[in-house]
């Protein structure tokens, strides 16, 4: 017996088939950007760490990533964006980091020890608060770009992730410039004592930094935390 086939369901499954593919390649390619974006700003890490913001090259960068300057330029603007955008991805390790410690902790005098002593913590990998240094020297030295690049600093420090890190600290998130001031003078403190321990570290010891700066931290953390609900 003669087996008929409707070339028209043939033709409705060709173009089902091609239309499912059309999402799946997509996705793909959402994945492969993704991707390709991730390992940029991991290089972009090492990279500034190991050549200073201003001597980075955006060819080193790519290269370390295994990806193309055109790549690069297809994720990132410039030099800036992707230390930005690492920015970012720093500010998330640091309300992961601040969640876990302020777990179930309790007292506004508890939360702020706690976090003082955090700050001190900062101070073991110094080479990212010079750089951070570095970056805002940058912008200093090129008026035409340091709005922007404030701009972008900031917004850095306030997206989303900032905003569950103040419900971490019961922070009153009604009150963002008074967070932006209080979080670039935990940068200034943190970077100046970066420099100097460098700078002289026969003098500005670890035992000297954990007698200094915790009371410093407490009295900014203090004002910071100043509409804590606890």
């Amino acid at each position: 017996m003669t087996e008929h086939v409707n070339p028209q369901a043939g033709s409705r499954l060709s173009r089902d088939d091609h239309g499912d593919a059309k999402p799946a390649r997509r996705m793909r390619q959402a994945e492969r950007t993704q991707a390709t974006r991730a390992a940029l700003i991991a290089s972009a890490e090492r990279i500034f760490a190991r050549d200073g913001f201003e001597a980075a090259r955006i060819e080193d960068i790519a290269t370390d990533a295994g990806r193309t300057r055109g790549a690069f330029y297809a994720n990132f603007e410039d030099k800036a964006a992707i230390f930005i955008a690492l920015k970012r991805i720093i500010f998330q390790r640091l309300r992961s980091e601040v969640s876990v410690l302020l777990a179930n902790v309790e007292g506004k005098e508890s939360r702020e020890r706690l976090g003082a002593l955090y700050i001190v913590e900062q101070l073991h990998d110094p080479k990212s608060l010079l750089l951070q240094l570095e970056f805002k020297l940058f912008a200093i030295r090129h008026p035409e770009l340091r709005a922007e690049l404030a701009k972008g600093h900031l917004d850095a420090m306030m997206p989303d992730e900032m905003e569950e890190l103040a419900e971490e600290l019961r922070v009153d998130e009604n009150a963002p410039i008074e967070q932006r001031r209080r979080g670039l003078a935990i940068e200034a403190l943190l970077e100046g004592f970066a420099v100097s321990a460098l700078f002289s570290p026969e003098v500005m010891d670890p035992d000297v930094l954990a007698q200094t700066i915790p009371p410093l931290a407490s009295i900014l953390l203090s004002d910071w935390l100043r509409h804590s609900r606890s």
